[in-house]
């Protein structure tokens, strides 16, 4: 593509028409406590879950504990005002097949409830019936082809439609046979989600690496094994509430864990917490990908923290309950940012090689971990040999039409963004034709998907997705040489200043990425979102 380029350093924040002082002011005071807050919390941030709320609830209703009744009273509560108008539950704003993982969870846990539930959450019998009629309606949702693809989905909805079988007989209502069906139709999955059940709870230490614990609903045999920090057993809300259920269990701190937790989302567990090292790689790996300079002390704190996590031994990342291959690809993915973030900012010749590439690597683990050997000195002829086959990983894997899917996330705006930003790091060490190529049809695609209001969007206009494309096209593209480019920053910049703080629930702010649930990590959502605002304002002819 005609004036191809990497910048250095695209983020200019100079006043034009498009871009106001008061908006770049309020943006760059809110993107400034944004990364302050990602350097100092030690918990990370992840959207509340209407599934892992369900589960938690689920679990400390059986628990008799003296502080239980308190955290179920706030789920519920949470739940009650969290759901949508169609008895579903989940973000409102997403796919209907989205909201059935949540919904089956939530009608699951309602009717295992006890006849001791409060009489002011009298509502559970009238959500049951309403959820029941969004699940069962169409009980060809369950089939395998149209569920999406969130984790572990080909054993969450088989065990949670056996539970909801086993608390119910028949299911009320009339829908006793769309549930049969339901089962039916996930009968491909139910044979090996009962073995793996019953070989995890008896403490099978192959089955943890593939079933997702947080399903079961008492502890596995050898719990202790798994592990356990600042009170999270497996970064789990839902797996520490199951573990703490059984009489006997004692985890120091677990009490304050999900009382935390429950209250930063307004009575809403997240799926996962903490996720500090994550987002601290991430926000840093985005701001030296920009080129955007950090206030005084902050490059070297947020240095230090993730030089402190690559070089705990084991490392400290993100220890998931649903297996190995999701955890490693999570700890490979960060330890790939953070290396890139450390290397970009320090001129030492020591620079750290990232991880090697899991056999489950995605689109997005690829691009980072080739953005990360960009950094490394290609002396070495392993290095050189890492990044040849991460480069021909990803142009083996663009779509005809110049796209990347990643199974992480719904949209094909993040790894299309990584993709294209890491091809374009690795031309300018060392050119290659056919990654030029790649990158020239990325941003053609790109371009050509624009919707008329500026924005970007799998399901509709987004912020983040929105962001992801405007970091890709100002890293990239040199605005000055290509006049089309220049003009969809501009549009892109107007979608951005009149959205850019919109509300949590707000549809611009629609979760994209695939947890047991649909989610979204609000800070790094946040970063990207300010950051593309002050890229696209920058003044192009």
């Amino acid at each position: 593509m005609k004036g191809f380029r990497l910048s250095r350093n695209p983020l200019r924040v100079i006043v034009n028409q498009k871009s106001s002082a008061a908006i770049r002011k309020h943006a760059l005071m809110s993107l400034w406590q944004l990364i302050r807050l990602v350097d100092e919390d030690d918990d990370g941030l992840l959207s509340g879950s209407a599934y892992a709320t369900a589960g938690v609830v689920d679990r400390l209703a059986r628990t008799a504990r003296p502080w239980s009744a308190t955290l179920v009273r706030l789920g519920l509560t949470a739940l009650a005002r969290s759901r949508n108008g169609d008895g579903s539950w989940g973000n409102p704003h997403a796919r209907d097949e989205y909201r059935v993982v949540p919904t089956l969870a939530v009608v699951c846990a309602l009717r295992g409830l006890d006849a001791a539930v409060p009489a002011h959450h009298e509502w559970v019998g009238a959500a049951i019936r309403r959820g029941s009629r969004f699940l069962f309606a169409d009980p060809e949702v369950f089939a395998p082809t149209r569920l999406p693809g969130l984790d572990a989905v080909e054993y969450t909805i088989p065990s949670l439609l056996d539970r909801l079988h086993d608390l119910t007989g028949t299911i009320a209502d009339g829908f006793g046979p769309a549930l049969q069906r339901a089962r039916m139709l996930q009968q491909a999955n139910a044979g090996r989600c009962a073995d793996l059940r019953s070989r995890a709870l008896a403490g099978d230490r192959a089955a943890w690496r593939e079933f997702p614990l947080e399903l079961l609903t008492a502890p596995p045999r050898g719990w202790a094994g798994l592990p356990v920090r600042n009170g999270a057993v497996s970064s789990s809300p839902v797996l520490t509430a199951t573990v703490i259920s059984a009489p006997g269990s004692e985890i120091p701190g677990a009490e304050r864990y999900l009382r935390r937790e429950a209250l930063r989302h307004r009575g809403l567990w997240p799926v996962l917490a903490p996720t500090a090292e994550l987002e601290r790689a991430t926000a840093a790996a985005l701001f030296a990908r920009i080129g955007l300079p950090l206030p005084p002390g902050l490059t070297a704190s947020l240095c230090a923290s993730l030089r402190l996590a690559l070089d705990a031994d084991p490392p400290v990342g993100v220890a998931r309950p649903p297996g190995t291959d999701r955890t490693a690809l999570a700890d490979t993915d960060r330890a790939a940012l953070a290396v890139f973030a450390l290397n970009c900012w320090n001129d030492a010749a020591d620079r750290r090689s990232p991880p090697d590439l899991p056999s489950t690597a995605s689109t997005l683990a690829t691009a980072h971990i080739l953005e990360a050997l960009t950094t490394v000195a290609r002396s070495r002829e392993i290095d050189r040999r890492r990044a040849d086959f991460a480069v021909r990983a990803l142009v083996e894997t663009q779509e005809p039409d110049g796209h990347w899917a990643d199974r992480r996330v719904a949209s094909p705006y993040p790894p299309t963004a990584a993709a294209t930003m890491a091809l374009a790091r690795a031309i300018e060490s060392e050119f290659c034709a056919e990654a030029l190529l790649a990158v020239s049809r990325s941003i053609a695609w790109l371009l050509a998907v624009q919707r008329p209001d500026g924005s970007w969007g799998i399901w509709h206009p987004t912020t983040e997705e929105t962001a992801c494309v405007v970091h890709a096209l100002c890293t990239c593209v040199n605005p000055r040489a290509e006049r089309v480019v220049a003009a969809a920053l501009r549009r892109a910049h107007h979608f951005l200043a009149g959205s850019y703080d919109a509300s949590e629930t707000d549809a611009v702010r629609t979760p994209l990425w695939h947890y047991e649930d649909l989610g979204s990590p609000l800070r790094l959502e946040r970063l990207a979102t300010l950051t593309a605002l002050l890229l696209s304002g920058a003044p192009v002819p």
